[in-house]
């Protein structure tokens, strides 16, 4: 990690600056012994983080700004620069302690003071950018040039890019001068600082889910303080409080001098709300230079506020026809999201604090201790909440008569419920319209204000929070049992009301409360349906009852994507009849659940990414005959944007890994939580042992006897080692468990991760962006097989080796033949327990099953009685096996097309399949056409062509895709629509005859442990 200074030098002591010397009797006398300490430690090698806490220990304002100019000023011991910085130039975390916010305050205004000029022209410099949307936009883009090429990298300037390169529409030359900026500020080597600015304001990345990513992340390292890292205090844009103000400014000084001001600029637009913060800046800011900003904060006070919402349209009533030129967000979360770009602006400033007090502090609620108290004002207009969604704008926030849409009005009810009386006081109507109306609750919701609703909700409304608590139990929580009561009230209410089941429940609540039909979707998936024992009896059950949820939701709602996961169950059952045994004692990850995870998670990473994909492919084959005139291919041309392709794959990488290892959903660290958690791993461990010890033959010689004491004292010991396993061994890595066993970290120089990134590189290039998600799991199996095989080497060996050694050595002094007989039989009991539990981690079981196109057809020909007359397979290769997620996208699409074969063709006529197959180079897809040809009936023929023809023109999303006949054909165009970007459904009349075609990437069997 990064940190301000240059390399370490043993050496002889350095001189002290005469800045650092006259500066030490700035100090108070108390003071001034432990910083004369600290210098003359700091003439000996480079200032590290234990050193620069001793220096900011300080009590007094006077002390803390001293000790700004002591480390950061020009002379300094930090030998800090402030001009043309590089984005790795800034860290990305930092591990000081922040001291209280009037403190910090004048560290920042010592900081600014002993670079006075510099300071001066960082307000000027803010000022002028606030201005970037008034003017041309040629105008704007140079400013952030020249603010490039004077001060390099600050995370205020990343915004600014940010901002530009999502909202703006650009010319080709001014894309230049973006790419110009980009080589200025080093982005091509660490884009991190830009892509932290671009999840913050990029429309397709969920707010929400960029939170929960980095608190789950970072859940183990803020060490009390979120703002320490870089992404979290920008997913939290302003102080929430006085004392969030403290790890806010130092975050800012951390970072950059212009971010340093900016933050201080943005505590001066807040001072009516932290005035003592406001008052330490006006104690130890330098007159001059608080002047000059107080003038520039007027000027911009009393500008227009800029439009950061041109260009998008309310949300639009789908039955009238308009277009919604945002999709998925609103305008006050645009407005909350883009406004972090024009901090300057007092409106908007207040406004995203406005927000940042409710939302934010709720966004970064995990990493914080138990919230005793809110900072924004309280709200009791239940009317304001009812109101029907309208147009919001900055000019009515706050105002009673404010038009709210569905962000807006999840603020306020949030507002509403700081008040745990006001919880008390909703009826159940009021739960249900706030539910259906608000937005990602379960994200936002405290546990205790879940309690407290569940309490005094009714009936219904219970049931309703009861959904809100599982997901929110979901998302959050480590432990899968904690929502038991919620659980349990769920069933409760389904049993009395609805006979037990789950579908008449939900055919009851969706019509009424789609939005809650929403959540219902998303908690009770398979793994929380098998544990509500009362009306769920076995796995099979689950599936179907989940089966049942989403076709219900999916038709509701009129959502395809529903109804096609509904399906997908039935389809991994069915081809899962391919592989005859399955050994569930293997180590599992939920591939199907981990995919549609990263499809509904995306990080700003993977937006980038499938954006820049195209333009690379392009760019490559473009390349690829040009050759220069010494007669060598040219490829100056690809470096760049190769350098950032790798980068990019590389952070998607480490994300999806770190998910596939500890994801409490799908992920490794579950499936180790289940071992534990349900005593797999003592009842394995100790039944055999248990077994040699209490067999009758052994009684005399244990019971009462020397032998027997040492053998118990060895018991004793082994059970704390089966507890030292499950507690240290068994487990991810952290610095509170630092002997685990695994590691959901990716080190890119590892040769064997390098080798794996860089195959996920180029099968990316040569597949497209629609495979992404695909082969980021089969990159997640090759990057932890090693980590498989070492824990079961572990266990198998060297664990074996520690026990059975111990056991030796306690019973040494026991050499009689009994004894010696027990002692073997111990051994061989140890031995075949350790066996077993490595076997565990010896092969990866993904939870696919490998399929050649025939084995498919013969599932489908079973399924609807054809094995007389089964249908006819040609082309090559035949016995491919295919592998992962296209398995089931393929039995999906075949399934539909042959369905309506034998539904619609003639009578006792062969249906045929063609496919070929073609590998893609370098990787382990292959690209396959299928065609399915079948005979026309010889009365309606044309009906036949007409449904077809109509199904293949229009839209793939409506609740007609489901319906018997050729309107299947949706589906088939939905799936390769995901696999292909677009659909690749198409058909052909041949004289009596008809065929149907898709194509697809699939991924092929070999790439994977497929036993």
């Amino acid at each position: 990690m990064k940190k301000w200074g240059g390399p370490v030098h043993a050496a002889q002591a350095k001189p002290v600056s005469a800045t650092v010397a006259r500066t030490i009797k700035k100090f108070s006398e108390p003071r001034r012994n432990a910083i004369r300490g600290a210098v003359a430690d700091a003439r000996r090698t480079m200032p590290g983080t234990t050193l620069l806490n001793a220096v900011r220990a300080n009590s007094s304002e006077t002390d803390m700004a001293a000790a700004a100019v002591i480390l950061e000023s020009p002379a300094g011991l930090r030998k800090r620069r402030v001009e043309g910085l590089l984005q790795s130039d800034i860290a990305l975390a930092h591990a000081l302690h922040a001291l209280p916010a009037n403190l910090e305050a004048a560290y920042a205004c010592g900081f600014l003071n002993s670079w006075k000029h510099d300071s001066i022209r960082a307000f000027e410099t803010i000022a002028i950018l606030s201005q970037m949307t008034e003017v041309p936009r040629a105008d704007a883009i140079g400013a952030l040039l020249r603010t490039a090429q004077k001060w390099g990298a600050s995370n205020y300037l990343a915004l600014k890019i940010a901002y530009v390169k999502e909202f703006l529409e650009l010319a080709d030359a001014e894309r230049l001068v973006l790419s110009e900026i980009d080589e200025l500020l080093g982005h091509a080597k660490s884009p991190t600082i830009q892509y932290s600015a671009l999840e913050n304001l990029k429309t397709r990345l969920s707010i929400f889910s960029v939170a929960r990513r980095h608190t789950n992340i970072l859940l183990d390292h803020i060490d009390g303080d979120f703002r320490r890292y870089h992404s979290l205090n920008n997913v939290v844009a302003t102080p929430f409080s006085t004392e969030d103000c403290a790890g806010f400014l130092l975050r800012a000084v951390e970072t950059s001098l212009i971010d340093a001001a900016r933050c201080l600029w943005i505590v001066v637009n807040l001072r009516s709300r932290f005035p003592d913060v406001y008052r330490a800046i006006e104690r130890n800011l330098d007159p001059e230079i608080l002047g000059h900003l107080l003038r520039l904060q007027r000027g911009i006070a009393n500008s227009p506020v800029p439009d950061v919402l041109a260009g998008t349209a309310p949300l639009a009533n789908p039955d009238e026809g308009a277009v919604d030129e945002l999709p998925g967000e609103e305008r006050s979360l645009s407005l909350y999201r883009r406004s972090i770009a024009f901090l300057e602006f007092p409106q908007l400033c207040s406004y995203r604090n406005d927000l940042d007090r409710v939302i934010g502090h709720r966004l970064v609620a995990p990493l914080l201790p138990d919230i005793s108290r809110w900072h924004a004002d309280g709200f009791s207009n239940i009317a304001t909440l009812k109101q029907a969604d309208g147009v919001f704008e900055l000019a009515q926030h706050g105002q009673d008569k404010v038009q709210v849409d569905t962000f807006y009005r999840t603020y306020l009810f949030l507002r509403l419920i700081q008040d745990a009386a006001n919880l008390s006081q909703l009826s159940s109507e009021e739960v249900q319209y706030i539910c259906d109306n608000t937005m990602r609750l379960e994200t936002l919701l405290l546990e205790r204000e879940l309690k407290t609703m569940h309490l005094n909700a009714s009936d219904e409304a219970r049931a309703i929070i009861s959904v809100l608590a599982l997901a929110l139990y979901r998302s959050k929580s480590s432990d899968p049992d904690i929502d038991f009561d919620f659980r349990a009230n769920l069933e409760d209410y389904i049993i009395r009301n609805f006979g037990g089941s789950i579908p008449d429940f939900i055919d009851h609540l969706a019509p009424k409360s789609p939005d809650v039909a929403n959540y219902i979707a998303s908690s009770l998936d398979e793994v929380t349906l098998q544990k509500m024992y009362q009306i769920i009896d076995s796995p099979l059950a689950a599936e179907s009852a989940r089966r049942d949820i989403l076709t219900s939701v999916g038709i509701h709602l009129n959502k395809i994507e529903y109804i096609i996961e509904a399906e997908a169950i039935e389809t991994r059952a069915k081809v899962a009849k391919l592989k005859d045994y399955f050994d569930a004692s293997r180590m599992f990850v939920d591939s199907v659940a981990m995919n549609k995870w990263l499809s509904s998670n995306p990080s700003a990473y993977t937006e980038q990414y499938k954006e820049l994909l195209p333009k690379l492919t392009a760019r490559l084959a473009a390349s690829q005959n040009v050759v220069t005139a010494s007669g060598k291919e040219a490829t100056i041309d690809i470096v760049q944007i190769t350098s950032t392709d790798e980068y990019l794959v590389e952070r998607i990488a480490t994300e999806a890994f770190r998910e596939f290892c500890v994801n409490n959903e799908f992920g490794i660290e579950s499936y180790l939580g289940r071992r534990i958690r349900h005593n797999t791993l003592q009842g394995v461990m100790t039944n055999s042992v248990d077994a040699v010890l209490r067999r009758p033959e052994h009684h005399p010689v244990i019971a009462g006897t020397p032998f027997g004491a040492a053998l118990r004292s060895w018991e004793h010991s082994y059970k704390v080692f089966i507890e030292r396993m499950r507690r240290d061994f068994l487990q991810f890595r952290s610095e509170a468990k630092p002997q685990a066993l695994f590691d959901a970290r990716i080190d890119p120089a590892d040769q064997v991760t390098r080798r794996n990134l860089n195959q996920l590189v180029q099968t990316l290039r040569r597949s497209g962006p629609e495979m992404l998600d695909e082969l980021i799991i089969s990159f997640c199996w090759r990057q932890i097989a090693p980590q498989l095989e070492f824990a079961s080497r572990q266990i198998r060996v060297k664990m074996t080796q520690d026990v059975t050694q111990h056991l030796d050595h306690i019973l040494q002094r026991f050499n009689g033949p009994e004894e010696i007989k027990i002692k073997s039989a111990l051994e061989d009991a140890v031995a075949s327990v350790f066996t077993q539990v490595a076997s565990w981690f010896q092969v990866p079981q993904t939870g696919f099953v490998p399929a050649s196109i025939p084995e498919i057809c013969n599932i489908i020909d079973i399924e609807y009685g054809r094995t007389a007359a089964p249908t006819i397979v040609s082309g090559k290769p035949l016995l491919t096996k295919y592998y992962g997620i296209s398995v089931h996208r393929l039995y999906d699409c075949l399934a539909v097309l042959l369905q309506n074969a034998f539904k619609h063709g003639k009578a006792g006529t062969d249906v045929t399949v063609h496919m070929s197959s073609s590998p893609i180079e370098e990787t382990n897809l292959h690209v396959l056409e299928v065609a399915v040809r079948s005979v026309l009936p010889a009365s309606g023929g044309e009906k036949c062509i007409a449904r077809v023809s109509e199904a293949l023109t229009s839209s793939e999303t409506g609740r007609d895709m489901v319906t018997e006949g050729y309107s299947g054909i949706k589906k088939v165009k939905f799936i390769t629509r995901l696999n292909e970007g677009k659909s690749t459904v198409s058909f052909d009349l041949l004289d009596d005859a008809i065929e149907l075609r898709f194509r697809l990437k699939t991924e092929v069997a070999g790439g994977e442990n497929d036993d």
